[in-house]
């Protein structure tokens, strides 16, 4: 084995198995070398951006939204943070 190769033994489950089977064959290659030649092309693709990724913007925009549905259903966002300032003390005497 070449110093620069890496040995890696993986288990398949039987539909990649056939999959990466059919590849090397229409590739006219090995099941291998058919694996090593996805890998590479798969890397050099462009990572798609996730579909749950937002933007800064979409983010703040959702905490302004979040922040006005909770203050029009009586949420007091100043009790709220003496409430978390006096936990950070230790002095909380809970929720009234």
């Amino acid at each position: 084995m070449n110093a620069d190769n890496t040995n890696l033994n993986c288990e398949l489950d039987a539909e990649t198995a056939a999959a990466l089977m059919a590849l090397a064959q229409r590739w006219q290659t090995t099941p291998v070398d058919a694996l090593r030649r996805s890998i590479l092309e798969a890397a050099r693709e462009p990572v798609p951006p996730r579909a749950d990724a937002f933007t800064l913007a979409e983010r703040v925009r959702a905490l302004h939204e979040l922040r006005a549905s909770l203050s029009a259903q009586g949420v007091d966002f100043d009790a709220w943070a003496r409430e978390a300032q006096a936990m950070r003390e230790g002095e909380f005497r809970g929720w009234q």
